[in-house]
C-alpha cells in the first residue's frame, strides 16, 4: 500500500512539471522575436559594412562635411560668350554628369552638400568677336549708345535750365518785405499825444526800479535807444507807442540801469498810427497810470499839467478828429 502511494506521488509530480513546462513553452512561443533573431538583422549588418575607402556595396560613401575658410572663394566660370545669371544649358549638365560619372572605374566621391550652391558666371571677353556678340545679345549697338549719350546731354541741359529754388525764394522774400514796408509806411504825423510820468518834488526815478516795470508792461528796448510797445506782447509787430527819457538826450542804457536815475519819462504816440488809435491810446494811458503807481510818481499831460478827466476827453477829441 505504501508503494502505491509513492508511485502516485511521483506521477503527480511529473504531471505538474509537465504542465509547467508546457506553459512556459507556450508563453515563450507567443513573445516577439528579438533583434538578434530577426532575419533582417544580418542584411542591415551586411549593408553597413564598408570597404577601406568608406564605400558600401552600392558605392555610397559616408557623408563628410568640409569647412570652408572665409578666404576661400567659389570657382569662377569662364565663358567666351555672355550668359544670363543663373542660366545653365542642358548640354553643360550632360557634359558635367559624364565627367563626374566616367567609366574609369573610380568610385564617385560623395557630395558635400545635398543642395548645390548657385554660382554666378564671370565674363571673360577674349577678343573683339566676343564683344560684338555681347552687344548683339544685349541689344546695345552703336545706335543705342548714341541715344544714351543724347539723353544724358538733354537731361543735363534741362537741369541747368531749371531755376534754382533758392533764388526764387530770395526773390519772393524781397517782394514780401517790400509789401510789408509799404504797409508799415505812415503819412507824415499830424499830431502827437504825450503823457509824462514825473517823480515827486525832491525825488527821482531809479533805473533799477524802472526797468522791471517796463518789462512787466511788455516794453522792448529798440530803435533810437528808447523803449517801444509793439502790437504783440512778445515785442514783435508794429510799434504802437514809445517811451523815452524826459531828460536830454532822452535815451536809455540798459546795461547801466542800476546806476541810472531821471526826473521823469515821457510816453508818446503819433497820429495817424498803426491799428486802432483809440485802443492804442487806451493801452498807453493804462501803462502810464501803472508806472506812476509802481514808481510813486505823478501822471502829467503834454504840458506837464496834472492829468484830469477833462484832459482825457480833449485827447479823445484829437483822436476822433484824425478819423
Amino acid at each position: 500500500m505504501e508503494d502505491l502511494q509513492l508511485v502516485l506521488s511521483v506521477l503527480g509530480a511529473i504531471a505538474i512539471i509537465a504542465v509547467l513546462v508546457h506553459g512556459f513553452w507556450s508563453i515563450r512561443k507567443q513573445q516577439p522575436k528579438s533583434l538578434k533573431e530577426n532575419p533582417l538583422t544580418g542584411f542591415y549588418k551586411d549593408q553597413a559594412r564598408r570597404d577601406s575607402e568608406g564605400f558600401d556595396a552600392d558605392g555610397i560613401g559616408e557623408v563628410r562635411v568640409r569647412k570652408v575658410s572665409p578666404d576661400e572663394k567659389p570657382p569662377k566660370l569662364k565663358s567666351s560668350k555672355l550668359r544670363k545669371p543663373g542660366f545653365q544649358s542642358p548640354q553643360a549638365d550632360e557634359s558635367e554628369s559624364e565627367q563626374a560619372f566616367s567609366l574609369s572605374g573610380a568610385k564617385p566621391e560623395p557630395r558635400v552638400n545635398s543642395k548645390p550652391q548657385r554660382q554666378e558666371p564671370v565674363l571673360h571677353l577674349d577678343d573683339d568677336q566676343d564683344t560684338a556678340e555681347m552687344q548683339m545679345e544685349l541689344g546695345l549697338g552703336a545706335d543705342a549708345q548714341t541715344g544714351n549719350a543724347h539723353s544724358t546731354v538733354e537731361a543735363e541741359h534741362q537741369e541747368n535750365c531749371q531755376p534754382e529754388p533758392q533764388l526764387a525764394t530770395e526773390q519772393q522774400t524781397r517782394e514780401q518785405a517790400k509789401e510789408e514796408s509799404r504797409h508799415d509806411e505812415l503819412p507824415e504825423p499830424t499830431d502827437v499825444l504825450v503823457l509824462h510820468v514825473v517823480a515827486k518834488e525832491g525825488e527821482s526815478l531809479s533805473g533799477a526800479e524802472l526797468l522791471p516795470c517796463l518789462l512787466a508792461l511788455n516794453f522792448k528796448f529798440g530803435d533810437m535807444n528808447i523803449f517801444h510797445r509793439h502790437e504783440d506782447n512778445a515785442g514783435t509787430g508794429r510799434v504802437l507807442f514809445s517811451l523815452a527819457n524826459m531828460v536830454k538826450p532822452g535815451v536809455f542804457d540798459p546795461d547801466n540801469m542800476e546806476q541810472f536815475s531821471t526826473q521823469g519819462i515821457v510816453l508818446f504816440m503819433t497820429l495817424p498810427c498803426h491799428g486802432d488809435p483809440l485802443m492804442n491810446f487806451s493801452i498807453m494811458l493804462n501803462s502810464a497810470h501803472q508806472l506812476a503807481d509802481d514808481l510813486g510818481a505823478e501822471l502829467l499831460d503834454g504840458q506837464r499839467q496834472p492829468w484830469h478827466q477833462d484832459t482825457k476827453q480833449a485827447y479823445l477829441g484829437r483822436i476822433r478828429a484824425q478819423g
